[in-house]
């Protein structure tokens, strides 16, 4: 029995110690492993938390920076009370909770004094038209109704006569030429084409429904194609003015950029492809430009901005961080520099606040802080550049300088795929760009000027879906330069449109052009007004 035992292999205790090593090895890596889907499944729990506030939630980014404190959970979390306005409101008294009351507006702030009346009737007391010479009339009062008057539809003729003359009959007949069309090719009045143009671009009315309300108002066949071919030819004639626009864009010193998607169809391929809506809005010059892209790359940028070759742009360029952006500028080496946006910074936080309620309350009531600042020097009206300047470097430096303490102390202490090590990442990689706001008066905290200028896109493309060719892009980017550059420039833009389109030449010059923009129609407006 001994023998048999001892003939029996032992283990070897290298064999032992290996296999011990490979397994602690694999459960290593299995914990590692059950570590980062632990991680995954967190990420993945705030992308699906995010798409449910999106979807279901309110979509105001206003939050009280004392619930932050609080412990959220699913059933709470994004939807806390907005917080009252900030800044002066005139001196109106507040409520309790801080909150500003609101005074009721009359009749007068609300439609204009020039509004046309008219007198339907004059109510006279029974005894006295019994005997008007016993009475004294004392005063009056009036009991108002608002109304509305339906637009009517007519032809717009201009008759040319024709004539021979009397001790000859027989010579041929003498008439001036006809008129030329308004819009070439088309039986579209300047009043019509600006009305259709802006019930689409400005109202986002398709042609389609434009069309059965013809039909339904004025019993008058109008089918949507042939509506879109008369836009397309007003937009055609007015092309000369998106130039002049372009060249007052360029001569611009700051100017904000994004950029949207939009559907156009695409023939040939039975479905649509995606264009973008590159967006450019100056403040100071009170205009945006819309240039239509096929692509999203840096090229779009160089052919609205040039390549740094005389006649580019120079100056400061507000964007939110897209790739496109920073490539360009590296293209350009010189004449042009980035800012950054507060409000996409803001926005992340925003969104990762469920994460760590405390830390985003803290971030957050320091960008509000920048806000107030902000809002105080704009209510005031009177802050020059240079005097926006002065402040921020009093008031904003030092906020700025704590809020950026306050996001690196978070880096460590966040995944960096979590939702709020997101946000941190891309606020450091951001703050050098945004801190440019502190050093130059003329630029804006943030990029939501020119965001306000892609909404109506977006509102219209849900109506209208999507652009009918690629060409059809270029005309739109057209027709919404117009119309967002005359609401900057306080014009009515049915009324700009209906005049420039009588007043522009078919073969118009640059010069020519370059007086029926709506920055130079506003200016000679204002110039009629102070000469009257």
């Amino acid at each position: 029995m001994v023998r048999r035992m001892a003939d029996k292999k032992q283990p070897d205790l290298d064999e032992v110690l290996a296999r011990l090593d490979r397994l602690e090895a694999e459960l290593a890596a299995a914990r590692e492993e059950a570590a980062s889907m632990k991680e995954e499944l967190a990420r993945k729990d705030q992308i699906i938390a995010g798409l449910q506030q999106r979807l279901f939630g309110k979509s105001s980014e206003r939050v009280d920076p004392n619930q932050l404190d609080l412990d959220f959970d699913d059933a709470t979390l994004g939807k806390p009370e907005p917080l009252p306005e900030t800044g002066d409101t005139g001196g109106a008294p507040e409520e309790a909770g801080g909150r500003r009351k609101r005074h009721r507006r009359r009749k007068a702030d609300l439609f204009p004094e020039n509004l046309p009346i008219l007198i339907e009737e004059i109510i006279i007391p029974a005894e006295v038209e019994a005997d008007p010479a016993a009475w004294i009339e004392i005063d009056e009062e009036h009991h108002d109704e608002l109304d509305v008057t339906r637009a009517s539809m007519f032809w717009r003729r201009k008759t040319c006569k024709k004539f021979v003359r009397a001790d000859d009959r027989g010579a041929p007949p003498v008439m001036d030429p006809m008129p030329e069309p308004s819009l070439p090719g088309t039986l579209c009045a300047p009043g019509l084409a600006a009305q259709i143009i802006t019930d689409k671009h400005c109202d986002h009315l398709p042609h389609f429904r434009q069309s059965k309300r013809f039909k339904r108002r004025h019993r008058t066949e109008l089918r949507a194609s042939t509506i879109n071919a008369w836009s397309c030819a007003a937009a055609k004639h007015l092309a000369p003015i998106g130039l002049a626009i372009r060249d007052e864009l360029l001569g611009a010193s700051y100017l904000q950029a994004d950029e949207t998607p939009i559907d156009y169809l695409s023939p040939g391929n039975g479905r649509t492809r995606q264009g973008y809506l590159w967006v450019y809005h100056a403040p100071e010059l009170k205009l945006t430009y819309y240039n239509w892209q096929l692509g999203r790359g840096h090229q779009a940028l160089v052919e609205v901005l040039g390549d740094g070759s005389p006649g580019s742009y120079t100056g400061a360029l507000d964007c939110d961080g897209y790739s496109a952006y920073e490539t360009y500028l590296r293209l350009r080496g010189k004449g042009i520099s980035l800012g950054a946006c507060l409000a996409h910074i803001r926005r992340k936080f925003y969104e990762a606040r469920g994460q760590d309620p405390p830390a985003a309350g803290v971030i957050l009531a320091e960008i509000q802080k920048l806000y107030r600042i902000e809002a105080e020097m704009r209510e005031g009206g009177t802050a020059t550049d240079n005097c926006r300047l002065l402040i921020r470097q009093a008031r904003s430096k030092p906020i700025c300088e704590l809020l950026k303490k306050n996001i690196i102390a978070e880096k460590n202490r966040h995944l960096p795929k979590s939702k709020f090590g997101e946000a941190v990442r891309y606020a450091l990689g951001q703050w050098t760009m945004f801190e440019s706001y502190l050093s130059d008066g003329e630029m804006e905290i943030d990029n939501n000027l020119v965001e306000n200028a892609i909404r109506p896109t977006k509102l219209g493309a849900k109506n209208y879906m999507f652009f009918g060719s690629a060409e059809a892009g270029e005309l739109n980017a057209l027709l919404y330069t117009l119309i967002e550059t005359c609401k900057h420039n306080g014009l009515d833009p049915e009324e700009y449109l209906a005049e420039v389109i009588r007043r522009l030449p078919a073969n118009a010059t640059a010069e020519q052009a370059a007086e029926l923009t709506p920055a130079k129609i506003a200016e000679t407006r204002r110039l009629a007004e102070d000469a009257a």
